[in-house]
């Protein structure tokens, strides 16, 4: 009797099984087709982590420069991804991507970003395997890039938190620390101002010199990007 009541059950469980297992890998197949065809093929991309909130109270950004995500391209695992919007987090030192089609974003997996560009401005990720003599790891702006010598620009915020008088309230603010380097056979020299410059490019010392009274260059932080980029095409030129 036993046998006879459970039997067809088992039976019954055994036959069921197979088509509800068939039926769930059918429509995972079908999500995921459905969201490689929404992604246009930029899925891989997308695999990230959700970028933090910051929800305290703060002064400043904690991007790069603004909130606002920027057209650009980026090389990721070995491929070239164009027309994405991207925005760096200076902080963390992340780059988000955005997802049009959710309205939302994801990190990037550092790994495996070899390079981008926002609005035009070229970046790089410069990782200690690749350039030991690197003062840190993470994302720099290429202000230059020339047959033998680069300039590179590292932009840092910091989150600095201070009490308020009554103590009722805490004030977050994103301090900028930016550090440029003169990248040349395969050593980075920390350069600022003249006489870093002239230092690190020492063997053309007197063509610099000329050039930077010719050209009036200053190096305050307004003109510091541009002077810098002068004097380094000035030296590739030189020694040609």
């Amino acid at each position: 009797m036993i046998r006879t009541v459970f039997a067809p059950t088992a039976l019954f469980f055994l036959i069921i099984l197979p088509k509800h297992e068939t039926l769930s890998a059918q429509i995972h197949t079908s999500v995921a087709k459905y969201y490689m065809e929404q992604s246009g093929g930029y899925s891989p991309l997308y695999n990230g982590k959700i970028p933090p909130q910051y929800n305290m109270l703060h002064e400043g950004t904690y991007f790069l420069e603004s909130e606002e995500y920027c057209e650009g391209t980026v090389v990721y695992n070995g491929k070239l991804y164009v027309d994405v919007h991207l925005n760096l987090n200076a902080h963390l030192d992340e780059l988000y991507i955005k997802i049009p089609q959710y309205n939302s974003w994801s990190s990037l997996l550092k790994a495996h970003v070899e390079s981008f560009t926002m609005d035009g401005r070229q970046f790089t990720n410069i990782m200690k395997q690749e350039w030991p003599g690197a003062p840190e790891e993470g994302y720099y702006r290429i202000l230059y890039e020339g047959e033998d010598i680069s300039v590179l620009k590292r932009t840092v915020k910091r989150m600095n938190s201070s009490s308020a008088v009554n103590n009722t309230k805490v004030t977050h603010v994103f301090e900028e620390s930016t550090s440029y380097y003169i990248l040349r056979n395969g050593y980075f020299h920390p350069v600022r101002g003249r006489s870093s410059v002239l230092r690190a490019l020492r063997d053309r010392r007197k063509e610099l010199s000329h050039h930077i009274r010719k050209e009036k260059l200053g190096f305050r932080k307004e003109e510091r990007d541009a002077s810098l980029v002068s004097c380094a095409a000035m030296y590739q030129k030189e020694i040609k």
